[in-house]
């Protein structure tokens, strides 16, 4: 590691000169909420000298959390870039919410970058969401460095984090310093790179951290092996060797202290970021072009407009120019490029390979675009984790319904993790995310920039209705007003149908007992009665009706009159045919670590699970639809926050009995409150 002196470059005036890829490194700051992530990239922003106080979360004077909601409850909610200038180098931090309902902003942010900082406290340990995001950077192959955070608050323990870390992410995470002083008493850190000089009072723990490095070092480098293996002395040149080509192959991840609060250990931070984290030419992907650029995030703000935040891989971007969206096969003027330092705009003169810019008002791009020449290829896009909390949503005012529905629709631009589709077998809207909080600072962004106030509830199940044997009987609809009345008279039979076939309709009249004008109208009628179901409001699916004998009026009978008496005929006739209502069954994958797993299984089979796999952190199993309701939160208490799942849709299933008699009788007494006429309505 170099000591060489601090000397910042950051002079916040028109802009930021350009650096070559070789001088830019790229750095997203990752880790479980209340971690310190924001504290810690506020400690180096001032150490490098690009701000001029420490700004605290606390407080809502953090350069990172400037969204109002981000001030109100404390906690990050999007990716903030952090750009500085240090020692003839430029660092873009991003950095990214700890918490588990923004998890999609560190997978957007791992997607641009060449390192991670890897935050943990040194209190609490390991939290929600950190080994989602620390799979995902394995996966990309991105150098981590690990930084144990809070050293200096009451019950952190150095030892035990390092422990944790080796145990839970692996035995390749190795210290390379380790704190002086305890609590209150941290003072600072000790290079474990050093062989000799330690002082008294660190020999008793500097022994098993030095081994530690010692025997990870050894893993890369056989050199250090055999001196290792015959007692001989290793030097600090060896070791940042090793160090380097660990990290480079991904078998290596370097551990570190620091207090932000106390700006202890942020210079050595600092050093190492510059030291061992690879550059901008790093991470370059197949295919290159004269210009190339992905746009990882978009974000909406007051009085600005739509910036595009975006990584340029090839070429040169500068202001007042034409590029092509080529995902879009749409051109773009740029205006000004800028870089943000939280909410401050940095102008800049051009962005070059490897730097990380924002575009203003582009008017086709959003998240996951590539933008360049003709010639450029398209970028992979970011695999976020799949929005599984859900609410149906509707306007508490008719007129608002085209607003709502623009509204979410940039919100999906925004925020990859965000979804809105409408559901036309239960005629609702309905909007998913990662978690309640999610879903909650969806609503009230909704509220504060477009004014709609919405009504929200549980997404319904869509059950639907079916039978199991046959039946047949009369349907009659006779009215008489004293002018000219309504008559309508059919005879039908229902029976089932093979699952899936939906619906059948006969036509056996024979001596004009109806005529055959109002045939269509027998058969519209059925259709109305089985949209609407008929013993819990549920579409009836997989039936045949065969219309085999009626009677007609030639002044009162109209096809009015043959659709009502069709649809009374069915709805009576329904109920003596043995009718059933079927449930959508889901194939859930649940993921989790071992420990976890039997929770895991009796708590599906509590929800009428049937397990199909289990594996030691996999549970497969079929599942009812209606049983996953806040799933998603009850997985994630029950495993600490380390579960999650997917589903899809498998087939659908007869309910069972306790089950039917359950939807009927809600059905019913909507019906009789007289305030719902339809369950699904």
């Amino acid at each position: 590691m170099r000591l060489q002196p601090l000397r910042s470059l950051a002079k916040i005036g028109p802009g930021m000169k350009p650096y070559p890829p070789d001088k830019i490194r790229n750095v997203a700051v990752i880790g479980s909420g209340g971690t310190g992530k924001t504290s810690l990239c506020e400690a180096i922003l001032l150490k490098a000298g690009a701000v001029s106080r420490l700004g605290k979360v606390d407080d809502g004077t953090s350069t990172s959390d400037h969204d109002p909601e981000e001030i109100k409850r404390k906690i990050s909610i999007h990716t903030s870039l952090l750009p500085l200038e240090f020692d003839e180098h430029k660092i873009n931090l991003l950095d990214t919410p700890g918490y588990i309902d923004f998890i999609g902003e560190g997978f957007a942010a791992l997607s641009v970058v060449e390192g991670a900082i890897v935050v943990i406290d040194g209190v609490t340990g390991i939290g929600v969401g950190l080994e989602a995001l620390w799979q995902e950077a394995t996966r990309r192959n991105i150098p981590k460095v690990i930084v144990i955070n809070k050293l200096d608050k009451n019950q952190a323990d150095f030892a035990a984090r390092v422990e944790e870390v080796r145990a839970k992410l692996g035995k390749q995470c190795v210290p390379v310093q380790m704190p002086v002083g305890r609590e209150a008493a941290f003072s600072g850190t000790y290079n474990l790179l050093k062989p000799d000089g330690v002082p008294d009072e660190l020999k008793g723990d500097y022994a098993a951290f030095r081994e530690m490095l010692i025997e990870g070092t050894a893993e890369v480098d056989d050199t250090i092996l055999n001196e290792y293996l015959d007692n001989k002395p290793i030097t600090e040149e060896e070791i940042i060797h090793a160090i380097h080509q660990g990290i480079e192959e991904n078998k290596i991840t370097p551990i570190l202290c620091a207090s932000a609060a106390k700006e202890l250990g942020i210079r050595e931070l600092l050093d190492e970021i510059d030291y061992f984290l690879p550059d901008a030419n790093h991470h370059h992907p197949a295919g290159q072009s004269g210009q190339r650029a992905f746009v990882f995030k978009t974000m909406i703000e007051p009085h600005i407009g739509e910036l595009s935040y975006l990584r340029v891989y090839d070429g040169e971007i500068k202001p007042s120019s034409a590029i092509l969206n080529v995902t879009r096969g749409k051109e773009e003027r740029v205006g000004q490029i800028a870089t943000m330092r939280g909410k401050t705009r940095i102008e800049l003169t051009a962005a070059g390979p490897g730097d990380i810019c924002v575009l203003p008002k582009l008017k086709f791009t959003h998240s996951g675009d590539t933008l360049g020449d003709k010639n450029a290829a398209l970028l992979p896009p970011v695999v976020y984790p799949e929005p599984v909390v859900s609410l149906s949503v509707k306007p508490k005012s008719k007129a608002d319904q085209e607003k709502m529905a623009l509204g979410f629709a940039a919100f999906m631009n925004e925020d990859q993790t965000f979804k809105m589709h409408y559901d036309p077998e239960t005629k609702e809207s309905v909007i998913y995310g990662i978690g309640d909080v999610h879903l909650e600072i969806m609503l009230h962004r909704l509220r504060e920039r477009y004014g709609v106030e919405v009504e929200t509830g549980a997404p319904r199940v869509p059950y639907k209705e079916t039978i199991r044997g046959k039946a047949k009987g009369q349907g009659k609809y006779k009215k008489q007003t004293g002018g000219r009345g309504q008559y309508g008279d059919t005879w039908i039979e229902i029976e089932p149908l093979p699952e899936g076939r939906g619906f059948e309709f006969s036509d056996k009249i024979v001596g004009g007992a109806i005529p055959k004008n109002y045939i269509p109208s027998v058969e519209k009628g059925i259709r109305e009665a089985m949209q609407h179901g008929v013993i819990a409001g549920y579409p009836v699916v997989d039936v045949k009706v065969t219309l085999y004998d009626g009677s007609f009026h030639e002044v009162d009978s109209s096809d009015l009159a043959f659709q009502i008496a069709a649809s009374l005929g069915f709805k009576k006739i329904f109920t003596d045919a043995r009718p059933a209502i079927m449930e959508p069954i889901v194939d859930i994958t649940v993921s989790a670590p071992p420990e976890f797993i039997g929770d895991v299984t009796g708590d599906l089979n509590m929800r009428r699970g049937r397990i199909t796999t289990i594996e030691t952190d996999r549970v497969v199993a079929k599942v009812p639809l209606g049983e996953l309701t806040k799933y998603a939160t009850d997985l994630r208490s029950f495993t600490h926050g380390r579960g999650s799942y997917s589903f899809k849709f498998s087939h659908y299933e007869q309910v069972p009995p306790a089950t039917q008699e359950k939807l009927v009788a809600i059905y019913s007494k909507l019906k009789e409150s007289g305030g719902v006429l339809h369950a699904r309505e």
